[in-house]
C-alpha cells in the first residue's frame, strides 16, 4: 500500500490498535466503521442492529426501523473510541405520509502517525481517516410488514491518498403491536463495486419483545459474517419511568477478547447506557468493555421536530 513504514508514536499505542484492530472491530483490516455500532441504543444492548421499535433514529441499524419513526428527528453524536481515536455523526429523518427519508454522515478519526524510511528516519507524519456518507429510506409495506434500505459512499484517507467504494444496506421487520413481538432481518456493508478489499459484510437475524408483568424488554440477535463466524447478541432494555431507560448488553465476542487478564476478561463484551426523553429532546449514553484493551464511551442528542 505505502513504500514507507509506518509507526505509532508509542509502543503501548501500537499494540492496542493493533489488538483492536486483530480481535475487536471487524473481519478485515479496515471498514471498521461500517461495523461499529454507532447507535448508543444498539451499542448500550450488546449492538443489536436487526430490530429497534423504539421509534428513535438508529444510526446503521435496520433501515426498515425508520418506518417507526412518526415525526422528523435530527441526532448528533460523539464516539469516545480506544487509543485516542475519535468518532462523530449527524443523521435526520424526514417523514413522508407512509415513507421515511434517512440521511447519515459518520466519521472515524484516527490520529496522526509517525511515516519513516526503511531505516526508521522520520519523514513526518500523516492522518488516517475513514468516512461514510448515506441515503436511507423506509416504509410500511402492510399492517405487520415494514422494509427498508440505504445507499451509501465509504471513504478512506491516508497520507493524502483516498480511497472508497460505494455500499447498501437491506432491511425487513415484522412487527405485531399487540403481542409486542418485533422481529427483524438486517444484510448490511455490501459492496456496490470492485475495490480489492472485502466489505465487512454480516448478516443480522434477531427478534425484540416486550415481557409481560415486567417493564423490560428483551432483543436477541444472531450475526452471521463473511469470515462464517457466527456471533450472539443479547439486550435489555428497563423502563424505570416513561422518560428514562436503563439499558444492558452483551455480546459473545467476549469469548475472542481473552488475554489472561481475568479482571477485564470477565466483562469484555459487557455494555450498559441509558436513555433520557425530555420535552422532544433524546439525550443517550452507552459504554463498552473491550476486555484489557480498554472502554468505549458514546453519547448523543437527538431531537423530535
Amino acid at each position: 500500500m505505502y513504500t514507507s513504514v509506518m509507526r505509532f508514536k508509542t509502543r503501548t499505542l501500537a499494540i492496542s490498535f493493533l489488538f483492536l484492530i486483530g480481535t475487536c472491530l471487524a473481519e478485515t483490516p479496515s471498514y471498521q466503521l461500517l461495523t461499529y455500532p454507532f447507535s448508543n441504543r444498539a451499542a448500550a444492548m450488546g449492538g443489536t442492529r436487526a430490530v429497534d421499535p423504539s421509534g428513535n433514529l438508529d444510526i446503521q441499524g435496520n433501515p426498515a426501523g425508520a418506518s417507526f419513526i412518526q415525526g422528523m428527528q435530527a441526532q448528533l453524536g460523539f464516539v469516545n473510541h480506544l487509543v485516542g481515536i475519535r468518532g462523530y455523526n449527524v443523521a435526520g429523518v424526514i417523514p413522508l405520509e407512509r415513507h421515511r427519508i434517512i440521511g447519515e454522515l459518520i466519521y472515524f478519526d484516527y490520529g496522526q502517525f509517525d511515516k519513516t524510511d526503511v531505516v526508521g528516519t522520520t519523514l513526518g507524519t500523516f492522518g488516517y481517516h475513514e468516512l461514510a456518507s448515506s441515503l436511507g429510506y423506509a416504509f410500511k409495506f402492510s399492517e405487520r410488514i415494514r422494509l427498508g434500505g440505504r445507499v451509501g459512499l465509504y471513504q478512506r484517507v491516508a497520507d493524502g491518498i483516498s480511497s472508497g467504494d460505494f455500499f447498501y444496506d437491506l432491511g425487513g421487520v415484522y412487527h405485531k403491536e399487540q403481542d409486542s413481538l418485533t422481529v427483524g432481518i438486517y444484510l448490511s456493508s455490501n459492496s456496490l463495486g470492485e475495490g480489492e478489499e472485502t466489505f465487512p459484510t454480516q448478516l443480522h437475524i434477531g427478534t425484540s419483545k416486550i415481557l409481560s408483568h415486567l417493564p423490560l424488554r428483551l432483543n436477541l440477535e444472531g450475526v452471521l459474517g463473511r469470515d462464517e463466524a457466527l456471533r450472539f447478541v443479547v439486550g435489555g432494555e428497563i423502563f424505570v419511568h416513561p422518560n428514562f431507560k436503563v439499558r444492558l448488553g452483551m455480546n459473545t465476542n467476549r469469548f475472542d477478547l481473552q488475554t489472561g487478564v481475568t479482571e477485564s476478561d470477565f466483562i469484555a463484551g459487557g455494555s450498559a447506557g441509558f436513555a433520557i426523553n425530555w420535552k422532544g429532546m433524546v439525550i443517550e449514553s452507552a459504554t463498552q468493555s473491550f476486555g484489557a484493551a480498554g472502554w468505549i464511551s458514546q453519547m448523543s442528542l437527538g431531537y423530535r421536530l
